[in-house]
């Protein structure tokens, strides 16, 4: 079962406000980041190595955006993982989506 991102109210304002801040960009929908977390390839950096307060990357196939997403949460002490920002993705984060979990090697 995929774990599950939760999005305080701050948070959901923020992720569905990104056209405010960014003319013609798309809102993002929490349900969305939460099919990010089902995608069967699923990328996660845990850390992430550009993330300075050691917040997790997710990239993921969301089904109802269409698209693929980058969803940045933190792990509470409990391990529980809180959503911090989520855009679509572009540049190396889609390309490290598509070229997915391939080491060069054979299973």
């Amino acid at each position: 079962m995929a774990e599950e991102i939760r999005w305080d109210p701050e948070a959901i304002d923020y992720i569905r406000s990104r056209g405010d801040r960014y003319p013609g960009a798309d809102r993002i929908e929490p349900d969305w980041t939460q099919e990010v977390m089902q995608d069967v390839d699923l990328l996660a950096l845990e850390p992430d190595p550009k993330s300075r307060m050691g917040a997790s990357r997710f990239i993921g196939h969301s089904r109802s955006a269409g698209r693929v997403i980058v969803v940045i949460a933190y792990r509470d002490l409990d391990g529980d993982l809180h959503g911090i920002n989520a855009w679509p993705a572009t540049g190396a984060d889609l390309t490290l989506y598509q070229q997915g979990d391939d080491d060069g090697q054979d299973d």
